[in-house]
């Protein structure tokens, strides 16, 4: 590709942007990309945890995989001790853990006590000052949306709090052998709920701006099929759109708009801020990827002007569909 193309349509989009409103950069640290966190879900296998109305190692492995999406869609790297039913040892999750060069642990848990025993409680080594911070933001955002006791944050010298070699917490989301509690922590909304208060506290923690993830493009994917020309844009969830054609000086383009989005690493070539690939399509020979701001463009060279099209939305998992019509 010449180089007075990319300048030509670079040029282009920014006038576009400025005729939008849209901001051609956006704010530093404004999500979790950056951070590698361990997301720990306690118990699992042959060790089952605690036993009452619900059994622990179940409602951990849920409540962890929910964290560790929400985690992931701000931009983090996530590392799980475990992702489904099996066991694994203190030191093995520790292992993990430092192996990861993690920056922050939060291990996942469920209490046990006496039938009125309840609410949730966050823990952090005796003597970690930044651990002690984790764990009070998180605890302060779990207050906010569970509706528990808030038993409050402790120290304590739990294994896998002491022996990781970052700030690390331990969470107990409520008491399996409390029937409210195990109707809480065992619900999915609630699930849902817990995994978002996390977020909240950890972004807090990272000096990051609370707020719930917005949709990821995590994948742009073609295909010729002779008569129309597919274009498949793979979101973390559902997102608003807009789809138009518009001219630019080297040709005619369609452009596929992602409101509120961002757009991930795509692996393709990059220039000027602009991701690319080639198609090998005589409909649509090239596409092209940016973001500015908080919104994300697609947008498909063409070579014949303002050809036909329909989109439509596919879910689980959701996708923006564009065919368009040589």
């Amino acid at each position: 590709m010449g180089m007075m193309k990319f300048r030509a349509l670079f040029v282009a989009f920014l006038f576009l942007s400025a005729l939008l409103w849209i901001p051609t950069t956006g704010a530093s640290a404004s999500n979790l990309s950056g951070y590698t966190i361990c997301v720990d879900a306690g118990h699992g296998g042959k060790d089952p945890g605690a036993v009452g109305y619900v059994v622990e190692k179940d409602v951990n492995l849920a409540i962890a995989l929910k964290v560790a999406q929400v985690l992931e869609r701000d931009g983090a790297r996530v590392v799980l001790t475990r992702n489904g039913d099996y066991f694994v040892t203190l030191s093995g999750r520790v292992q993990i853990a430092n192996s990861a060069d993690c920056d922050i642990f939060i291990s996942i848990h469920a209490n046990a006590g006496p039938s009125s025993a309840s609410g949730f409680e966050v823990y952090h080594y005796y003597t970690s000052s930044r651990g002690k911070t984790l764990a009070t933001y998180v605890d302060e955002e779990i207050s906010k949306l569970i509706p528990l006791r808030n038993r409050g944050v402790k120290s304590a010298g739990f294994y896998v709090i002491k022996y990781t070699r970052m700030p690390a917490i331990l969470i107990e989301t409520g008491f399996v052998t409390n029937s409210y509690d195990a109707s809480i922590i065992s619900d999915e909304a609630y699930q849902w709920k817990y995994a978002y208060a996390i977020l909240h506290g950890v972004q807090r923690y990272f000096g990051v701006p609370v707020h719930d993830p917005v949709p990821v493009v995590t994948g742009v994917r073609f295909a010729d099929h002779g008569s129309y020309f597919r274009v498949v844009l793979d979101v973390s969830e559902k997102a608003s759109y807009h789809v138009y054609y518009t001219y630019y000086s080297n040709g005619y383009h369609l452009v596929i708009q992602v409101d509120n989005a961002q757009l991930a690493n795509l692996g393709w070539a990059s220039y000027n801020g602009w991701y690319y690939t080639y198609t090998g399509s005589g409909t649509a020979p090239l596409i092209y990827a940016t973001q500015s701001g908080n919104t994300v463009f697609i947008v498909v060279e063409l070579n014949s002007p303002y050809l036909p099209y329909s989109d439509f939305v596919l879910s689980n998992p959701d996708r923006i569909v564009v065919d368009i019509y040589p």
